[in-house]
């Protein structure tokens, strides 16, 4: 078949061509691959039973989670309150969101082509816009569908009750939300474009500044304005449809039309090679595979030292000071993340509700990924330790002090004016924290026994429990600060936490031993 690829105007050839040419590829890979392996040439029909039974199995689970989880958060009670309360929670929501789309531009998407495209289709013969329609419309209508999702059990949980408690509140909620889940898609497709990532970092940094702000006006009554007349009330919700619904279709049009023309088909191409190798690991239970889905770290030819006086005493510590000098960007904002996070379990421990002491513990988790790189590194090597006077538990310990030195300074700047109730409570969620961390970097690869079926009413459960091994962290992190918050500042209490944390640390540090 012959295909013009140019002429004379500079046009490409039309979609429909393309089309054309692609269903013709696909009948003969299709034959081509029955032929070879003598297998069903329908495997595609057979995954797209396989996730719609996996939606069916999980997604009402996962909606009553969400509902319960929501129902548990505490609103104001006073009529403003809420409706700040619930904007400043929609808009933290979207800016997480966002953070996640940067993450997962790097990993070859949302916009994800493949090799082949990028060497035979996107080089020149054909629109990226039209090689990537399909796909396009795909995402706008996963996101839209994830967004009502989450959105509908949101809202069912905070009335406290069923879907078919407030109909016309949860279509509400979840056409909105349809039309939001495109800001986060818009941002990952920017991010793939060279000249529009800080366009797209602007805006995910502007919605958690704006999720913020709001969210303080709704902690003090005082900095929210008087409930308005019905004229206004009305006249405010209409404008915030229009300007929903116009946010929503511009992200869409962007993503549909505009961005596709500007994507980096090569980066996306080898950031999609990348993630299928991951993801191929992770099945097989190796959770170290994940350090790789973000490609190789570049530190833009930024120069820095290693410490020559402490490099003589301390080589371990000497070593992690210079990976963060290389990342400061990095460090800046997991101290931001620390900082939120040791703010949020004070106001946990000085009478706030348990869900913003597990917050601030899991924000305190997140922060600190950043700071235990050398440990994470260390722990990827062949032999950990195998070259370092002294045992693994030293080296460990070695690797300990700049997360440990880094934790000190969130915890100071979050409890200032503190008093020594959250003060406390705050140094015993970094202890846990740090000692997660160990025992997280002491395991890269799942115990066979995870991969055993489990079968119940609701299915097999076995990749259940395989993602939960990956979360553990968070998991344990999470459940040990709500029984914290639940059981009360006490002895008892604080010696049953340090317990844990030692026991985190001390089955890391075998680990490394073992290795």
């Amino acid at each position: 078949m012959s295909v013009t690829a140019h002429v004379d105007d500079g046009s490409r050839v039309p979609y429909p061509r393309w089309r054309r040419w692609v269903a013709s590829l696909r009948r003969r890979a299709l034959v081509a691959r029955a032929a070879e392996s003598g297998g069903d040439p329908h495997d595609r029909v057979y995954l797209g039973y396989g996730v719609v039974l996996l939606a069916l199995v999980y997604g009402p689970i996962l909606w009553s989670a969400l509902a319960e989880a929501a129902a548990a958060v505490p609103l104001p009670g006073a009529l403003p309150g809420r409706a700040a309360a619930v904007v400043a929670g929609t808009v933290l929501a979207l800016g997480a969101a966002c953070l996640a789309a940067l993450a997962t531009a790097r990993a070859g998407g949302p916009l994800w082509t493949t090799p082949a495209e990028t060497a035979f289709a996107l080089s020149g013969q054909f629109r990226p816009r039209d090689v990537l329609r399909r796909r396009a419309l795909l995402l706008v209508l996963g996101a839209a569908a994830v967004g009502a999702f989450a959105a509908t059990a949101g809202a069912a949980g905070l009335a406290g009750g069923s879907a078919a408690s407030e109909p016309g509140a949860l279509l509400g909620a979840g056409v909105g939300a349809a039309l939001l889940a495109q800001v986060p898609l818009t941002v990952g497709a920017a991010a793939q474009v060279p000249g529009r990532r800080r366009a797209a970092v602007g805006v995910t940094l502007l919605l958690v500044t704006l999720g913020l702000v709001v969210a303080l006006g709704a902690v003090t009554p005082g900095a929210l304005p008087a409930s308005p007349g019905a004229a206004w009330a009305r006249a405010g919700v209409t404008a915030l449809v229009v300007l929903v619904t116009a946010v929503g279709l511009a992200s869409s049009w962007l993503v549909v039309r505009v961005l596709p023309d500007e994507l980096d088909v090569d980066a996306a191409a080898a950031g999609q090679s990348r993630t299928v190798t991951v993801g191929r690991g992770l099945v097989g239970g190796d959770s170290g595979a994940t350090t790789d889905v973000l490609g190789p770290r570049t530190y833009r030819g930024r120069r820095a030292g290693l410490p020559r006086r402490l490099l003589r005493v301390a080589p371990l510590v000497a070593r992690d000071l210079l990976g963060l000098r290389r990342r400061p960007a990095a460090v800046v904002a997991a101290l931001g993340t620390g900082v939120v996070g040791a703010l949020l379990v004070r106001w946990g421990a000085e009478g706030g509700p348990a869900v913003v002491t597990v917050a601030g513990a899991l924000a305190l988790y997140a922060a600190a990924r950043t700071w235990s790189d050398g440990l994470h590194a260390f722990a990827a090597q062949p032999q950990p330790g195998a070259l370092l006077p002294g045992s693994s538990a030293r080296a460990v310990a070695g690797h300990a002090v700049v997360p440990a030195g880094l934790s000190l300074v969130a915890v100071a700047a979050g409890v200032a004016g503190a008093g020594t109730g959250g003060v406390v409570a705050v140094l015993l969620v970094v202890v846990l924290v740090l000692g997660a961390r160990v025992w997280v970097a002491g395991a890269t690869a799942a115990p066979p026994g995870l991969f055993t079926p489990m079968m119940t009413p609701n299915g097999d459960m076995s990749m259940l429990v395989l993602g939960a091994w990956y979360l553990r962290g968070w998991l344990v992190v999470g459940g040990a600060a709500w029984l914290f918050q639940r059981a009360g500042p006490g002895a008892p209490a604080v010696v049953l936490l340090l317990a844990l944390a030692a026991a985190l640390a001390a089955a890391g540090a075998r680990r490394f031993a073992w290795a």
